[in-house]
């Protein structure tokens, strides 16, 4: 997903860190606005590494936030980047990492107490969009970047990982988009959509919606709490 498209979760994930001045703080694929706050939070006498793809780097390293160092770097999930307070992964869209690199990035990154928030796709991200594109006949195998995990699965591999308090937390959220056009634009570069499936995939979601105007989209995220 574009690092300007709309990420309503993401301000609930951060809350749910607990970030604190003065914290170390490990965030992976998350975007300006939430590199922005996480920045803040941390203060001047804080520190923030924000690991995330070129593009987003290059962006987010154009802000020139004082205490962040932003790295381009596509996760792979046996990382180690040093140790940390907190560590966040916000993840928009697919692919995501293998169920149990989450548990190995926190063991690895999190100092003994650490706090750990995944913010992640959901079984099925955006139930609307979904059904639009099996309503065309597509390819399910094309839909993966919106097929995430299951809340209960993340929470189990983090427990067998030798995490603490681990904890599922809703991640429902409502997307306000000003057109069918619009939500299908968010997400037409992940999904590789050119422009005549762009444009059949929106009249697809007319015809559902029963009209062009506003609508409030559901999105659905996996969120889990965990502390080292």
């Amino acid at each position: 997903m574009p690092m300007n498209a709309p990420q309503p979760w993401l301000p609930a994930a951060i809350g749910l860190l607990d970030v604190r001045r003065e914290d170390r703080v490990l965030a992976c694929d998350v975007g300006t606005a939430a590199a922005r706050e996480l920045a803040t939070l941390v203060g001047k006498d804080g520190e923030l590494v924000v690991a995330c793809e070129p593009e987003a780097a290059r962006q987010l390293a154009a802000l020139d936030l004082p205490q962040a160092r932003v790295l381009a770097h596509q996760l792979l999930g046996d990382e180690r980047f040093g140790s940390f307070d907190a560590l966040l992964v916000a993840t928009g869209t697919g692919p995501l990492l293998p169920l149990g690199a989450y548990g190995n990035l926190a063991r690895s990154n999190l100092r003994p107490g650490g706090r750990l928030v995944l913010d992640l796709p959901g079984s099925v991200m955006v139930p609307d969009l979904a059904k639009a594109w099996l309503a065309l006949g597509w390819s399910k195998e094309r839909l993966r970047p919106l097929v995430g995990l299951a809340d209960d699965a993340l929470a189990e591999s983090l427990r067998n990982a030798g995490l603490r308090n681990v904890h599922s937390v809703l991640g429902a959220h409502l997307l306000h988009v000003p057109t069918p056009g619009d939500l299908v634009a968010a997400f037409a570069t992940v999904l590789g959509l050119d422009d005549t499936e762009a444009l059949q995939l929106t009249h697809q979601l007319v015809r559902e919606k029963g009209g062009t105007g506003p609508l409030d989209v559901l999105v659905h995220r996996t969120r889990v709490s965990a502390l080292r």
